[in-house]
C-alpha cells in the first residue's frame, strides 16, 4: 500500500487530483440527491418534513456534515487549480499548485469550519 501511495506523491500528482476531483464530485452528487430527497418531504407537510430531519441529528450525521465540508472544499480548490491550468496558466506547476492550493489551503480552510462544526455538535449548541 505505501508503494501505491508513493506512485502518487511523485510526479502523479495530477492523477491524483483527477481521481480526487471524480470522488469529490460523486460524493458531493450523492449529498445533492439527499438534500432534494429530505425537501421533497415539504410537500407532505412539516410533521414529514420534521421526521426527515430527525435522522440528521445523530452523531453519526455530524460526522459526514465535517466530511462534506471536506469534500466541497476540495473539490472546491482542485476545480480552481484545474482551471488554472486548462487557461495555460501553471501547467509547469501544477504538482506544486495541487499540494500547495488544493491541499495544504484546503487543509486550513476545512479546520477553519470544521472545528466549529464539531465543537458545537459535541457541546449541543
Amino acid at each position: 500500500m505505501n508503494a501505491l501511495l508513493r506512485k502518487y506523491a511523485g510526479p502523479f500528482s495530477g492523477m491524483l487530483a483527477h481521481l480526487i476531483q471524480r470522488i469529490t464530485g460523486l460524493l458531493l452528487l450523492v449529498y445533492l440527491f439527499l438534500h432534494v430527497r429530505t425537501i421533497y418531504a415539504l410537500r407532505d407537510g412539516p410533521q414529514a418534513f420534521d421526521r426527515a430531519v430527525a435522522a440528521f441529528r445523530t452523531p453519526l450525521f455530524h460526522l459526514l456534515e465535517i466530511a462534506l465540508l471536506g469534500a466541497v472544499i476540495l473539490h472546491a480548490l482542485n476545480g480552481v487549480r484545474i482551471t488554472l491550468i486548462d487557461l495555460g496558466a501553471g501547467y509547469e506547476r501544477q504538482r506544486r499548485l495541487f499540494w500547495i492550493w488544493s491541499v495544504g489551503a484546503g487543509a486550513l480552510i476545512f479546520l477553519a469550519g470544521a472545528i466549529p462544526l464539531f465543537l458545537s455538535s459535541m457541546l449541543g449548541r
